[in-house]
């Protein structure tokens, strides 16, 4: 009881920690708690302060030393950069201001190809900087300094986890939380020399943020030019040499600058670099938002998140304690990370690795032939998801699918046929019995087929739904019905709705379609696919053929996240073997995609342009492989830009969906309008059997008689 009190008494103690910053800085802020244990808590923002709830060490004092040296940042000027004084005599070009009114700092950042990586850089200078300073402006929390930077150096990763870029910007980290530090693994030595020197160069207790700018400049040339792909080999540790002076860094600069800005691909978020945050240091990245950023593609930046007061009048359905709300700023991209499983590349020809993997060829556009076992499909079932996950899914589900199945009107009553005469059934076939007493009054043969069953149609139609997960389609859908937010209750204790993801939306057209098509007995399956380079293109199966729709699908369906990219061929064509097994005779591919083709080895080889036409080359190969086989493709893509690409597939017409709000919708029309036809074609199959019997049986019937 004692404890719970003391707790209690130190969360009405928050109010005095929100007045102690205000005293060092004149800020006011708001200050949050979360779950230590919990990785994706909101960011610090200008409003917002978000502190541990369990720091490891003393917690008033842990509250003490972050909030000061979040103080220190606005006192030290880390927002305050003068690009005039950015000077470097050996620097081979420099950044001015455009006078366009955005500041000095975020015209720094846009020099950079790789904003992030140069964003995260001189945040670690700038932290460094202000720990520094920070026990001579306040002696009494020296000590606790100490012992949180131990905590946090035993906190990070271990470099066996790392890319060699990531594990040069850790080891910066480190030598700013002990500048004692110098072993490194010994892949990454020469580069951990450079930024030790580069670290060495700059007084921090006099330093200014014009001198961490250059640092950061400096540091930038030397780890922008490692691989971000792969793992390290961390088996051996090396101590750094000093083969690189303090005078030496000074040839340690970009070789283009400012950098030309690089094009902003689907996919290539994922190679990004980020690192754990040190938690009394806190994260400078949202006072960094007027920045170009380097956080997604940008036309594949379909929908931006938004915040809406106010329900639609199919939201109002969802639970009073649920309102539209959220953090002012917009959470970090929400995509699942794939980084770990990218350290595993194949030269040559691939080959399959068990029942769940299939091996298929790949277009080369520039070598006009195919490249042989080049890509290697893996089936995977989706990840499990979270109970608020499936629910809030199962509640936007039962919404729509009333409407929906107005707009596909097809009675349940069609999905059945009367069968007549038959031994047995749930009825009595009047017809067929009165004949039967006919026949036994007469002393003819007796029968018992004097039964009537509704038998379900067999519609010759069968479906696959294919679903683009790459990470672009973690973006969310501005204006379209907010769902519930899947958080920790640690960060959210009462559930919050937003804007669903492109996603979301995607999950909900298909299993609806499902749902209705379920009523009439349409074969209809539904799978999901991301690219990971060509080793691994991941496809999930949320529904098969011949499975009902069940609690199992929708959890299947819920624990989808978007991944990385969109390697559209080889879904292509294993979604093509799939339906070819069937015996169907209409057999249809929907493709549902947010975005051009791309991976991050789709073609790349010939150069980022190049990249593109061999992407949508070996697309449109694969769709025309399917075409050959008798399978009917169609491809909807709910992106803006999508007009400039998906014109050039010759082998299908896709369809460019405005508003990707209005995919349920659309997506339903479209299958009603593949039925129909079917059912015309069944109709004239049937007039045409007719007519062969016809002319067989009247020559027969005339003789005999």
């Amino acid at each position: 009881m004692a404890s719970l009190q003391s707790s209690t008494s130190f969360e009405g103690n928050l109010r005095s920690f929100e007045l102690y910053f205000k005293a060092l800085v004149n800020r006011d802020v708001t200050i949050e708690e979360y779950a230590s244990e919990e990785e994706a808590h909101y960011p610090d923002t200008s409003t917002t302060i978000r502190l541990p709830r369990s720091p490891g060490i003393s917690k008033r004092g842990f509250y003490r030393l972050a909030l000061a040296h979040r103080a220190l940042h606005f006192d030290l000027g880390s927002f305050d950069l003068e690009l005039a004084k950015v000077r470097e005599p050996r620097a081979k070009g420099g950044v001015t201001s455009t006078g366009e009114g955005a500041r000095d700092l975020e015209v720094f950042f846009s020099a950079f190809s790789d904003v992030q990586l140069a964003q995260l850089i001189f945040e670690i200078f700038e932290d460094a900087r202000v720990d520094v300073r920070l026990p001579i402006l306040f002696p009494g929390l020296e000590d606790i300094l100490k012992s949180a930077s131990a905590i946090e150096l035993q906190a990070r990763p271990g470099w066996g986890e790392l890319a060699p870029r990531k594990a040069a910007t850790e080891f910066l980290l480190r030598k700013s939380l002990d500048p004692s530090i110098e072993l490194c693994p010994s892949v990454i030595r020469n580069s951990a020399e450079k930024l030790s020197a580069i670290f060495g160069s700059i007084d921090l207790q006099e330093a200014t943020v014009e001198d961490v700018a250059i640092a950061t400049i400096r540091a930038y040339a030397v780890i922008s030019q490692l691989p971000n792909l792969g793992v390290i080999d961390a088996s051996e540790l090396e101590l750094i040499g000093a083969g690189d002076s303090i005078r030496s860094v000074a040839s340690l600069w970009p070789s283009r600058w400012p950098e030309g800005r690089r094009a902003r691909i689907e996919g290539d978020d994922v190679l990004l670099l980020a690192l754990p945050s040190v938690s009394y240091r806190g994260s400078l990245s949202s006072f960094f938002t007027q920045a170009p950023t380097a956080s997604g593609p940008d036309h594949q930046a379909v929908y931006r998140m938004s915040y809406s007061s106010e329900l639609d009048e199919d939201a109002a359905e969802a639970p009073a304690r649920s309102v539209v709300t959220g953090p002012p700023e917009p959470l970090p991209h929400d995509h699942h990370d794939v980084s770990r499983h990218l350290h595993h590349r194949e030269e040559g020809e691939l080959r399959s690795q068990g029942p769940s993997t299939f091996v298929y060829p790949e277009w080369d556009v520039y070598i006009n032939r195919y490249r042989n076992n080049w890509c290697r499909v893996v089936q995977r079932q989706p990840l499990a998801p979270t109970s608020l996950e499936r629910s809030s899914l199962q509640i936007r589900y039962a919404n729509e699918l009333r409407r929906l199945r107005r707009i596909m009107d097809i009675p349940a009553s069609q999905a059945f046929i009367v069968e007549r005469r038959t031994s047995s059934g749930s009825d009595i076939d009047y017809d067929a019995a009165v004949d039967a007493m006919i026949d036994f009054r007469v002393g003819g043969a007796i029968h018992d087929s004097v039964y009537q069953d509704l038998r379900k149609k067999r519609r010759d139609i069968s479906v696959l739904l294919l679903l683009d997960i790459s990470a672009s389609t973690a973006e969310r859908v501005e204006g379209a019905e907010p769902i519930e937010l899947p958080l920790s209750p640690e960060v959210a204790p009462h559930p919050k709705l937003r804007p669903p993801r492109i996603l979301d939306i995607e999950v909900i057209s298909s299993l609806l379609c499902a749902s209705v098509l379920s009523t009439v007995g349409d074969a209809f399956s539904i799978w999901a696919f991301s690219g990971t380079g060509r080793e691994q293109v991941v496809l999930s199966e949320i529904k098969g053929f011949n499975e009902p729709l069940s609690g199992v699908v929708v959890s299947r369906a819920a624990g989808l996240k978007p991944i990385h990219a969109t390697r559209l061929g080889s879904a292509v064509r294993h979604c093509g073997m799939l339906l070819s097994k069937l015996q169907s005779e209409t057999k249809v591919l929907l493709v549902l995609t947010d975005g051009r083709p791309y991976d991050i080895d789709y073609g790349t080889g010939y150069g980022e342009e190049e990249s593109l036409s061999y992407a949508l080359e070996d697309s449109d190969k694969a769709l025309s492989e399917i075409v050959s086989a008798g399978i009917e493709p169609y491809v909807i893509t709910v992106d803006p830009s999508g007009e400039e690409y998906i014109s050039k597939f010759r082998s299908v017409r896709p369809a460019l969906l405005n508003d990707v709000k209005d995919l349920p919708e659309r997506l339903l029309r479209l299958y009603k309008g593949l039925l129909d036809r079917n059912v015309v074609k069944v109709a004239r199959h049937a007039s045409h059997a007719n007519a062969l019997r016809a002319d067989n049986e009247p020559s027969e019937k005339v003789s005999g008689s």
